[in-house]
C-alpha cells in the first residue's frame, strides 16, 4: 500500500474516531430538558398587583399607616408566602418601622389581600418597601413615597369645623373674602374699638360642640398683642355657619393681624388670619395653599426572581458553556485534536 493510502485511510479513522466520541457524549451528558410553555405556564406565581397606603390612628408624635397588598395567584398553588413592610425616614436614612404578615396558601387563580401597618413619627416623609417572600427568597419587590405625614390630623385635635372659604375650593369672585372681618365700633382720640367677626362652618354630618374661639390683635411691627378676646361657641349643626363677634380695643394710628385660634378642651384644633390696616400702611396676609395632606406616589418595582435564582435572560444557560449541541467541552477542541493527530500520523508514514 502506498503512502498516499496509508494516510487517507488514517485521516478517515480519526474522523469516526470523533464522531463515534460525539456520539457517545452526547448520550452520556445529554443537556436537561428545557422548560416547555406549559411547565412556564402552570408554575405558580404570587405577583403584587396592587399597593394602597392611608392614615390609620394618629397621635400628637406618630402616625400609623395603614398598609394593604393585593397578590395576584396564578398557576399552581402557592404556600410559605411572606410579605414584609419597611417604612425608611427620605432624610435620614433610617428604618422607622418594619412589620412582617405571612399568608395563607394561595390557589384558584385568585387575588387576596394582605393587611398590614407601618407606625411612623408625625414628620419628615417616607420611602414604603413592599418585599414578597416565598420559602425564604425574595421574589417581588415594591416602593412609595409617603409624604405629608405632619398634615395628618391628630384624633384629639380632630374637628369638622373650619374657617369659612368664601371662595369655595375653586376660588371664584369671594375668594379674596377673608373669613375674619372687623367694623370700627368706636374710635377715641388715641384707641379703636373693633368688632371682629369670625365665620365658622361645620362641614361634617355630626352636631359640633364645646369649642371656643380666642381673637388677638397683634401689632404688625412690634408683634405684640394689643388686645384678646375668648367667646364660648354654642353647638353648630352640620352644614350650618356660626359668626361669633368679639370686641378689641387698639391703640390707633397702626396696622394689625387679626389672629383667630379655635380650641377644645385645651387643644388647638384650628387657625386663621386677617389683618386690620388703622395705620398709613395697607398690611395684608400673604395666601398660601394649605398643606396638601397625605400623598402617597404610585408603586414601582417588579420581580426580583430572575435575580435571585441567577438565570439570565437567554433561558437560564451560561454564557461559558460549550457547543451549540449543549454538550460541554466539544467543538473547537476536538477539531484541534483530530488535526493534530492526523499531522502526526502523517509524519511516522514520512
Amino acid at each position: 500500500m502506498n503512502r498516499e493510502s496509508l494516510l487517507a485511510v488514517a485521516t478517515v479513522a480519526v474522523v469516526i474516531g470523533t464522531l463515534t466520541t460525539l456520539a457517545l457524549a452526547g448520550a452520556v451528558s445529554a443537556p436537561d430538558r428545557p422548560e416547555t410553555a406549559g411547565d412556564v405556564e402552570n408554575a405558580g406565581h404570587a405577583s403584587l398587583a396592587e399597593i394602597t397606603i392611608s392614615a390609620d390612628e394618629v397621635t400628637g408624635g406618630t402616625a400609623t399607616l395603614a398598609v394593604d397588598t393585593h397578590l395576584e395567584h396564578r398557576g399552581d398553588p402557592v404556600t410559605n408566602v411572606t410579605v414584609v413592610h419597611r417604612a425608611t425616614d427620605t432624610e435620614t436614612g433610617l428604618v422607622e418601622d418594619t412589620t412582617e404578615r405571612d399568608v395563607e396558601p394561595l390557589e384558584d387563580e385568585s387575588e387576596v389581600v394582605v393587611s398590614s401597618a407601618v407606625t411612623v413619627p408625625r414628620e419628615s416623609s417616607y420611602e414604603i418597601e413592599t418585599l414578597v417572600y416565598r420559602d425564604g427568597r425574595r421574589t417581588e419587590s415594591a416602593s412609595q413615597t409617603v409624604e405629608g405625614v405632619d398634615a395628618l390630623t391628630p384624633a384629639y385635635a380632630d374637628t369638622d369645623v373650619e374657617f369659612h372659604r368664601f371662595g369655595g375650593d375653586a376660588g371664584g369672585s369671594l375668594a379674596d373674602v377673608p373669613a375674619i372681618g372687623y367694623s370700627i365700633a368706636s374710635t377715641t382720640d388715641d384707641a379703636a374699638t373693633l368688632e371682629v367677626a369670625s365665620y365658622l362652618t361645620n362641614t361634617g354630618d355630626d352636631t359640633e360642640a364645646d369649642l371656643e374661639l380666642e381673637v388677638n390683635a397683634r401689632q404688625a411691627d412690634s408683634n405684640v398683642v394689643a388686645d384678646s378676646a375668648t367667646v364660648e361657641l354654642s353647638a353648630i349643626e352640620p352644614g350650618k355657619t356660626a359668626s361669633p363677634t368679639v370686641d378689641l380695643e387698639v391703640p390707633q394710628e397702626y396696622d394689625y393681624y387679626l389672629d383667630a385660634v379655635l380650641w377644645r378642651d385645651g387643644t388647638i384644633v384650628g387657625t386663621d388670619r386677617s389683618v386690620a390696616n388703622l395705620g398709613p400702611g395697607s398690611l395684608s396676609v400673604n395666601e398660601t395653599a394649605g398643606d396638601a395632606g397625605l400623598e402617597v406616589s404610585d408603586f414601582t418595582g417588579g420581580s426580583d426572581a430572575s435575580a435571585a435564582d441567577g438565570r439570565s435572560e437567554s433561558g437560564g444557560h451560561d454564557a461559558s458553556d460549550g457547543g451549540a449541541d449543549g454538550t460541554p467541552g466539544f467543538g473547537v477542541a476536538v477539531t484541534a485534536a483530530a488535526l493534530l493527530a492526523t499531522i502526526t500520523l502523517a509524519r511516522r508514514f514520512q
